[in-house]
């Protein structure tokens, strides 16, 4: 059963990571095309604010994804750890 729970916690992260983020980020660009008023409509401020948001909360989900990876060589190099203690061997 213990591989059956390992699976299925790659599963969930894959389906979040893989399929969430870019569906967050495609709601984000058309939130804020939507915003900005198309021939004819008003702009709308706040659903160009959220789009903004949402594009904003993918990249900082990326640029974390990508400090995670290389957690090991920046505390290695640099002598800087970003995350908590256990997240390092």
């Amino acid at each position: 059963m213990d591989i059956v729970s390992s699976i299925s916690k790659v599963l969930v992260v894959g389906l979040i990571l893989g399929a969430g983020l870019p569906a967050l980020f495609a709601l984000g660009m058309r939130a804020e095309a939507a915003g900005e008023g198309q021939l004819g409509r008003p702009a709308n401020p706040a659903l160009k604010y959220l789009g903004y948001t949402l594009v904003g909360i993918v990249l900082i989900v990326i640029v974390i994804g990508i400090l995670w990876v290389t957690r090991q060589t920046l505390s290695y190099y640099f002598d800087l750890r970003i995350f908590p203690d256990f997240a390092y061997k």
